[in-house]
């Protein structure tokens, strides 16, 4: 007989590791399914405030998913985020919803929603001691290894623009990183977000106004390897972020990360 897989004994090793406990290998039992680990993404974001953020991903590469985040996991261009193990930063548009998303919206409902798209960062630092060998399921339960979002400038006529290259560039340390900008098409966003106002409702935690929502990586991920300041532009456009090792991330934020706009705040 297959045991029944804990959702929330799952959630708590993650939350212990959250709250600054030490990483593990891996869960107590890998999820058997994508809802198995869509239930412990759930169960971590029902010990938090706020609404959910989200990411778009693929599980093993290959199957659309998503992964919900802490609304605190959202920090304006400018913060200082420290210690992140193994960390490595993606550059990314964030679509910021303005209205409320009904369950099974269609892609235009999800185009008139969105009150704008701004450059972003995710930085990816998982909570498990090597995100490399973990099971990718195991990775989804883990919000697919995200440990955060950075804000930066909105985009201009982001309808227009986002239907080609954004032209990105990316400094680690004032030194540029040679990637190759891809992304999905605005289409192809738009599509993820109609799917996504379903699942996400079906978890519990509907797509409201003020949710953030990451639509995967234009370039990325790209290893930190010590640097502590990573700027991306796409023209006059910019996001910056600083990284520290001086403490923990949990004494940083309330401290140090830059103030959301209220414009973001649900």
């Amino acid at each position: 007989m297959t045991p029944i897989f804990d959702a929330e004994a799952a959630a708590r090793v993650l939350l212990e590791v959250r709250g600054g406990g030490a990483r593990p290998v891996g869960l107590p039992a890998t999820p058997p399914d994508p809802d198995s680990a869509y239930a412990v993404q759930a169960a971590v974001l029902r010990q938090s405030t706020g609404p959910a953020s989200w990411k778009m991903a693929l599980l093993a590469g290959r199957d659309r998913h998503a992964a919900a985040m802490p609304a605190s996991e959202v920090v304006a261009s400018g913060a200082i985020l420290g210690p992140l193990p193994a960390a490595a930063i993606e550059v990314e548009t964030a679509f910021v919803l303005g209205a409320d998303l009904p369950t099974r919206s269609t892609p235009e409902a999800v185009l008139a929603a969105v009150a704008e798209v701004r450059l972003a960062f995710e930085i990816v630092s998982s909570r498990y001691r090597d995100r490399t060998v973990v099971h990718p399921l195991e990775a989804m339960a883990d919000c697919f290894n995200s440990a955060g979002i950075v804000l930066g400038d909105a985009i201009p006529d982001w309808r227009d623009r986002l239907n080609g290259p954004l032209d990105l560039t990316l400094s680690l340390d004032g030194q540029p990183v040679v990637a190759t900008e891809q992304g999905a098409t605005l289409p192809q966003t738009a599509d993820f977000l109609a799917w996504l106002s379903t699942r996400a409702a079906d978890m519990g935690l509907p797509l409201v106004a003020g949710t953030v929502i990451i639509s995967g990586a234009r370039i990325g991920p790209i290893l930190l390897g010590g640097a502590r300041e990573a700027t991306a532009t796409a023209g006059s456009v910019t996001v910056g972020a600083s990284f520290s090792d001086a403490a923990k991330l949990e004494s940083l934020l309330p401290k140090l990360m830059a103030p959301l706009p209220s414009s973001f705040q649900a």
